[in-house]
């Protein structure tokens, strides 16, 4: 409102400006025509001017008092007046020695406002021998500078204030949408984070500031689910391992046991430790990819070269359940990774084939290029994955039903490691499966 008031006044102060100077500067012409008029009817001889024309004194213009009269006078070099206009009277137009050329300005007669010409009447060699004075009433002229004046300072304020109300009320209407998004948004937390927002009906920048909050709760919501949801399975894969090592040991200090006892149950206690130990382990590399402070240090890397040495590595598990692994390119194929990050993925894809395949069932390893990029993949002939529950995989402490009644050890954690180092290279993943048939792994690098 301050800024408005400012323009509005600069405004008004400009079109007050140029109706005056408008309204003076015709005034000045018609003085400017006048004297024209008036020296024609002057002639200088011999350091003197002689008025030639007295008919033009005697118009009416100059005889009587009309609305608009024009007052004429001619005064010497001292101001004596040689000659005035009949419509003067007894009165006469104010001189002004300080003006030695042709000068406008205000002045008064009789008590009324009028606008003056003062212009000196010189020789050809510029000697001035008089002044010729011209006056035209000011007073419609004042009137309507006045009038003008006064409408200005009324609509000023008035044009501000009706302003203000029509803006305080668009703006309330405006700000109306964005009250209810901040009054809704301070009542959500996390009891009620499934609540959101009532988009607008129109599709405008605070549709789009509610449609990105309401992305950003779902975002969330996601996490905080995700975080209840890990909690809850850390705690509960933590749990058994220790219930199974106090139970043991409870049952050993019961009674004296042989030695090949002790042993047996000793050596369960540091299986289940070890199990534990792996699973924080494993908690805790996710927790540092996923907290962003580990970035990949990607490099140019021969995959297959990748391959065959975490397939030699992985020798002793390959061999246990008598799996046949199939890796017949040995063509080297280039593509941009990060080294460890790479080895921990492709290891933890192929260990997952061996647990879940059946002992002698194959795998196969491909290593191609597809339109210039690299793409591995890892097919196995294990037990599957149900359509509904491949996006469910890469969760954390997720395993398929037919699992958890198995013998197959495991926490759930490898593919969910697998998807964050993946994303974390922007490689992309793709997984196809059918029950009974096996699960098929592809990796796509970016180049």
């Amino acid at each position: 409102m301050m800024a408005t008031a400012v323009l509005i006044t600069l405004l008004f102060t400009t079109i007050y400006l140029v109706v005056y100077n408008t309204v003076f500067s015709h005034l000045d012409s018609d003085l400017d025509a006048e004297s024209v008029e008036v020296h024609r009817n002057l002639v200088i001889l011999n350091d003197r001017f002689v008025i030639t024309n007295s008919d033009e004194w005697m118009e009416k213009e100059h005889r009587q008092i009309e609305v608009n009269p024009t007052f004429v006078q001619i005064v010497d070099i001292k101001g004596s007046l040689i000659k005035k206009t009949g419509n003067l009277l007894y009165g006469k137009l104010k001189f002004y020695p300080a003006f030695k050329n042709k000068t406008f300005f205000d002045g008064m007669l009789s008590g009324a406002p009028i606008r003056q010409a003062q212009i000196p009447i010189q020789n050809p060699s510029g000697l001035t021998l008089g002044y010729l004075i011209i006056a035209i009433p000011l007073e419609e002229s004042a009137l309507v500078l006045r009038n003008l004046r006064n409408v200005l300072f009324v609509a000023i304020p008035l044009v501000l204030i009706f302003l203000y109300f029509i803006t305080k009320f668009i703006a309330g209407k405006s700000i109306s949408p964005i009250n209810t998004v901040i009054s809704t948004a301070e009542k959500i937390t996390k009891e009620n984070i499934d609540e959101r927002i009532e988009l607008p009906l129109h599709k405008d920048e605070l549709y789009t500031l509610t449609y990105t909050i309401n992305n950003l709760l779902d975002r969330l919501q996601d996490a905080v689910l995700r975080e209840k949801q890990f909690t809850s399975d850390a705690s509960h894969e933590l749990r058994t391992p220790l219930a199974v090592i106090k139970g043991t040991l409870e049952v050993l200090i019961r009674k004296p046991r042989s030695t090949e006892q002790y042993e047996a149950k000793i050596k369960y206690c540091i299986s289940e430790v070890n199990r534990m130990a792996n699973l924080v382990e494993q908690l805790l590399m996710l927790a540092r990819y996923e907290s962003g402070k580990i970035q990949p240090h990607t490099q140019k890397l021969n995959i297959a070269e990748t391959l065959e040495k975490i397939i030699l590595r992985m020798q002793h598990q390959i061999n246990a359940k008598r799996i046949p692994v199939s890796f017949e390119n040995k063509t080297p194929i280039f593509a941009n990774a990060d080294p460890a990050m790479l080895e921990i993925i492709l290891e933890n894809i192929i260990s997952n084939s061996i647990k879940y395949s059946e002992e002698g069932k194959a795998i196969e390893i491909t290593l191609k290029n597809e339109n210039g990029k690299a793409v591995c993949i890892i097919r196995d002939c294990g037990i599957g994955i149900e359509k509904e529950e491949i996006e469910k995989i890469f969760d954390r402490f997720y395993r398929v039903e037919e699992s958890h009644s198995s013998l197959i050890s495991g926490n759930g954690l490898g593919l969910a490691i697998v998807k964050r180092l993946s994303d974390l290279q922007k490689l992309f993943l793709n997984v196809e499966s059918r029950p009974g048939e096996g699960t098929t792994f592809s990796i796509y690098f970016n180049g």
